[in-house]
């Protein structure tokens, strides 16, 4: 289990990293292409698909590392006034209410992948000749590896007797 927890660890670390690094040249490619337009020069014409690609592939891959991290949003206005086993307990359900979330948006993303592939559906209004369920299988795996990471989190935080930390993660 701890080797393929440190695995998981890492591939979603290597998964924000290239979705910042995506971020990163999206933001020079739609620099470049926005300056050759205004000043009259040759541009690409598919600066909004390829910037929707990116968003899309970058928002969902970095996810994974938001649960390692600890840096997943929780309400905690009522928390520090808890006792710390009142607090563990706490911690525990909203990991286990954010691994059924993922689990959902993986499921969903699956199935909406799956009939795109079945209809043959090719991108809406683009210069891009590409099959939709393409980017939607790349995204689709990006909430795949968060649903099984807030799993293992949630897994990792029912065996551990000791309190979440604050600032979860694992």
């Amino acid at each position: 289990m701890r080797i393929f927890h440190t695995a998981l660890i890492q591939l979603a670390r290597a998964m924000a990293w290239i979705s910042g690094l995506l971020f990163l040249l999206l933001a020079f490619y739609m620099t470049g292409d926005a300056l050759s337009r205004t000043l009259g020069g040759p541009f690409t014409g598919v600066s909004d698909q390829i910037a929707s690609f990116c968003l899309s592939l970058g928002a969902t891959w970095a996810l994974a590392h938001g649960v390692v991290a600890g840096t997943h949003v929780r309400s905690d206005v009522l928390l520090p006034l808890l006792p710390r086993p009142v607090k563990r307990w706490f911690g525990v359900c909203a990991l286990a209410g954010l691994t059924v979330f993922a689990w959902l948006l993986a499921y969903s993303s699956y199935l909406l992948t799956m009939e795109s592939y079945e209809m043959g559906s090719t991108v809406p209004q683009s210069i891009i000749e590409m099959h939709l369920y393409i980017p939607q299988a790349i995204s689709s795996f990006g909430f795949i590896i968060f649903a099984v990471t807030s799993l293992v989190a949630t897994v990792i935080a029912i065996a551990n007797p000791e309190p979440i930390a604050e600032e979860g993660g694992i």
